[in-house]
């Protein structure tokens, strides 16, 4: 499998669940277990290339705004969660973490271990073996400068529309990693 049959997989899923994270992840699993070794290892390969690409601070400091305080062992779901939303996503959320509150509405989905357990489970069933669970060339600490929550005019500046949507809802909580 390469990127585009990676990317095109992913699309095909995201429309026939309707944008359903839940029902994404199901439809995701139900397709990998038909693949065969090769390709599933590559998918998963992929998968974790992709989701190093997130391992930043940029991006974990827009989840928190996103979603209030989240725990360290949050980043892999929420990585997960923004990269099952496709190529287009993935690209923004990377380049322009700010766009995160674009999956807003479907943010009580955004720490689901879903994605993780059904691809190693997936794994599993068409190759015998635990996929590797990182992509080895990956960076080992977050990447890029982390923007200090304290100070509202460098949130505002790095966040604007993150910001706007945490004025419109003050139940969030103070954003951290923790």
């Amino acid at each position: 499998m390469d990127d585009d049959g990676f990317w095109r997989l992913l699309a095909e899923i995201r429309h026939d669940a309707g944008n359903d994270s839940d029902l994404t992840s199901r439809l995701l699993f139900r397709r990998l277990r038909k693949l065969d070794g090769n390709d599933i290892a590559d998918f998963t390969r992929l998968w974790e290339r992709i989701r190093s690409r997130l391992y930043s601070w940029p991006v974990t400091d827009a989840a928190c705004l996103l979603l209030g305080s989240i725990e360290e062992e949050d980043l892999r779901h929420i990585q997960n969660w923004v990269i099952s939303y496709g190529r287009e996503t993935v690209e923004q959320v990377a380049g322009d973490p700010d766009g995160l509150v674009d999956l807003a509405t479907d943010a009580s989905s955004a720490r689901a271990q879903w994605f993780d357990e059904f691809i190693t489970e997936a794994h599993i069933l068409v190759t015998g073996d635990w996929p590797l669970g990182h992509y080895p060339e990956g960076p080992d600490d977050l990447m890029g400068a982390h923007t200090d929550f304290s100070d509202q005019a460098a949130v505002h500046r790095r966040f604007p529309r993150l910001t706007a949507h945490r004025h419109h809802h003050p139940e969030l909580g103070a954003p951290q990693l923790s």
